[in-house]
């Protein structure tokens, strides 16, 4: 068993249900914002469980966490249904049709932002905090110092643990 109380066998009967019950609440989360379609996130959110089941002998601990394994698993299978979603639509003569390859960008975009907020979210807040300032208010160390009440080496320092903590979770997301 790991941290979620998945069973470690591939292939077990009960592996794809404690897959879904590990997992599913946070994969619906993250489908229902990339799809208008409710119908087609609960596709993503099948088809992701379903092929981690298949392919949970490629899991390894030491490469990350169940949860970034599952969800790099879930970026590359809304890839697809996006695209296939896209041909179907491209099948049906319009004069409007939209351009596949925009489409694609863009989905794969929105998948990778949204791994990148998984990946904040899995700071302390201390270091969302100085992640914040630094980067979306463009703040100086200093002002970031004064704004939290901290000395400035306490602001850079958490600012460097911070960014290898988050290069690490969107190493593990398959981002970077």
């Amino acid at each position: 068993m790991n941290h979620h109380g998945v069973p470690h066998e591939p292939g077990s009967d009960s592996l794809a249900d404690a897959l879904y019950q590990a997992h599913g609440p946070a994969l619906e989360r993250w489908a229902r914002r990339r799809f208008s379609d409710a119908a087609t996130a609960e596709e993503v959110v099948q088809d992701t469980v379903l092929a981690a089941w298949r392919k949970y002998h490629q899991f390894d601990r030491q490469r990350g966490t169940e949860r970034a394994w599952i969800f790099g698993i879930a970026r590359n299978v809304a890839a697809t249904s996006h695209q296939r979603h896209s041909r179907h639509l491209r099948s049906i003569p319009t004069a409007n049709a939209p351009d596949a390859g925009y489409d694609d960008l863009e989905v794969a975009q929105l998948a990778d932002r949204s791994l990148i907020a998984d990946g904040l979210r899995s700071l302390s807040p201390d270091h969302q905090a100085v992640v914040a300032a630094a980067y979306w208010e463009h703040l100086s160390t200093r002002e970031i110092g004064r704004r939290l009440g901290i000395p400035d080496g306490t602001v850079k320092s958490r600012l460097h643990y911070a960014l290898r903590i988050l290069r690490t979770a969107l190493e593990e997301r398959e981002v970077l």
